[in-house]
């Protein structure tokens, strides 16, 4: 994998977790679940990503 291809992921789950971010904000009632499996496909997101998008989103929480 170059160099460029971690580049992108990172960047996509930067996105994503702005996206999950802005719509528990917007309704905080939906699950992050839901959030999440909405993400995988929307971001391009492969299964170690959403891990690592759950951690960053329970630190994000912790704060």
């Amino acid at each position: 994998m170059g160099n460029g291809t971690v580049k992108k992921h990172s960047q996509e789950l930067r996105r994503a977790v702005q996206w999950v971010s802005e719509r528990r904000q917007e309704n905080p009632e939906i699950s992050l679940a839901q959030l999440l499996a909405e993400a995988g496909p929307k971001f391009n997101l492969t299964p170690k990503d959403q891990e690592g998008l759950l951690l960053l989103l329970r630190e994000e929480n912790r704060r």
